[in-house]
């Protein structure tokens, strides 16, 4: 019973405004937001330019369903996993340390959705952007 009062005292403690704490999670979630942005679509051009990358044929309007006969090639797709993959493996290698954590986690919880916008809007402009 003792260790339960121990643990409703902590309830109430309230983070200080100016913590460090405070601080890194914001500065994560920033950075994540800022790197996803600008920085994930040039890591994916660099990664398809120095991997020779085939680039796949644009599809005809209206085939967002369907890629038919003749789907891009599979280091198409990976080309634009890699780089996502590696910025959140670096950001789950800082679980262990915690203020590092502090501030990976909400830069990769942050990335990630941001990284899949960029995603989604590039390769639908690069497949499916066809004149009528």
């Amino acid at each position: 019973m003792r260790g339960v009062l121990r643990m409703m005292d902590r309830v109430d403690e309230v983070t200080n405004a100016g913590s460090a704490r405070g601080w890194r999670i914001s500065l994560g979630v920033c950075a994540g937001l800022l790197l996803g942005f600008f920085c994930y679509l040039p890591a994916v051009i660099l990664w398809q330019h120095y991997g020779n990358v085939p680039q796949p044929r644009v599809y005809p309007h209206g085939s967002f369903t369907s890629f038919g006969s003749d789907p891009p090639p599979a280091g198409y797709w990976v080309s634009w996993a890699g780089p996502a993959v590696l910025v959140v493996a670096c950001g789950l290698m800082t679980v262990p340390w915690r203020p590092a954590r502090q501030f990976a986690v909400p830069l990769v919880c942050a990335f990630a959705p941001m990284a899949a916008l960029v995603a989604w809007f590039f390769i639908g402009m690069e497949l499916f952007f066809t004149p009528d």
